[in-house]
């Protein structure tokens, strides 16, 4: 009975220590979710600060005087609408800080802003995208994805002498027509050959010796059978341009157009595991021509050539 009396005793004194311990052990738990949240709250305000400066330095990118607002408002220039008054517009300067980041390459900018410029034909977004293209699907780096494309440049132009021969026949008629031409009108020994031997005209009255005639003289004795073909070539030469516009407005693509798209269709499907779209838009550019009429392949141009 004593032994029975001293278990209840104890019984009774451990009883309120229970919920005491259990309450401590609560408190505890509920500081160690407090200082969680506590770290956590401080980590997004660590991601909000940079997203912050992250929106501000592309603000700053598109327009110096709203990055410029948005570090100093009571400089004068209106945050929300992006405008300011005449004099603070007047005596804006970009600060070191503002250009300090600004894109000296092209494999510099941003994917999106490489897309609008690809949209808009500029043959740099183009390679740069098509680099960006080769680095994804192989798994390589900027610098080896040039030796790809150095490939691909090969491939491209192997027949760029047979696709471009109208062209320099072209260059090489009109050279020779504008040249001969002339001389046919104003140049003595030619117009004489000329008008006496093709056209059959004499030399004008009183005119024994068509050394005594001067270039005007000699050029109005010529226009009369120089003119008709002249003038029929120009006219000729009119309805070619104007059946061309009529094409276009048709959307039939003349030769340069057709010979393009040849051109991208036969290196995507080349290289069918790059997107045909950015491989099209890089193979429809046709290599820069020096004035001895060589062209300069993109694959000698370097790493940093647009």
């Amino acid at each position: 009975a004593e032994g029975a009396q001293r278990l209840g005793g104890a019984g009774t004194a451990l009883a309120p220590q229970l919920p005491l311990e259990a309450a401590e052990a609560e408190r505890a738990h509920l500081r160690g979710q407090l200082g969680d949240l506590t770290a956590r709250c401080a980590e997004l305000a660590r991601q909000v600060e940079t997203l912050a400066c992250l929106l501000q330095t592309q603000a700053g990118q598109r327009n110096l005087m709203s990055a410029a607002a948005m570090k100093a408002p009571e400089a004068g220039v209106g945050v929300a609408t992006g405008d300011a008054p005449s004099d603070a517009r007047k005596a804006f300067r970009p600060s070191l800080d503002m250009v300090a980041r600004q894109p000296t390459h092209v494999s510099q900018v941003g994917n999106e802003d490489l897309f609008l410029l690809g949209m808009h034909g500029n043959h740099s977004a183009h390679k740069e995208r098509l680099l960006r293209e080769i680095m994804q699907a192989d798994g390589i780096g900027w610098e080896e994805a040039h030796a790809r494309i150095s490939e691909m440049d090969e491939f491209n132009e192997r027949y760029y002498w047979l696709q471009t021969l109208p062209y320099r026949f072209g260059i090489l008629g009109a050279v020779v027509l504008a040249c001969s031409g002339s001389l046919m009108v104003f140049w003595k020994p030619v117009a004489q050959a000329y008008g006496l031997n093709v056209a059959g005209e004499e030399l004008p009255e009183d005119v024994e010796d068509i050394s005594s005639m001067t270039t005007n003289q000699v050029g109005s004795w010529t226009w009369t059978w120089m003119e008709p073909m002249i003038g029929t070539a120009s006219f000729v030469l009119l309805c070619f341009q104007f059946a061309r516009a009529q094409a276009w407005k048709l959307n039939m693509r003349p030769y340069t157009e057709s010979m393009q798209r040849w051109r991208a269709n036969r290196l995507a499907v080349q290289y069918p595991r790059y997107d045909t779209s950015v491989v099209r838009s890089w193979a429809k550019h046709m290599p820069k021509v020096q004035w001895h009429f060589h062209p300069t392949y993109r694959r000698f141009l370097g790493y940093k050539a647009l």
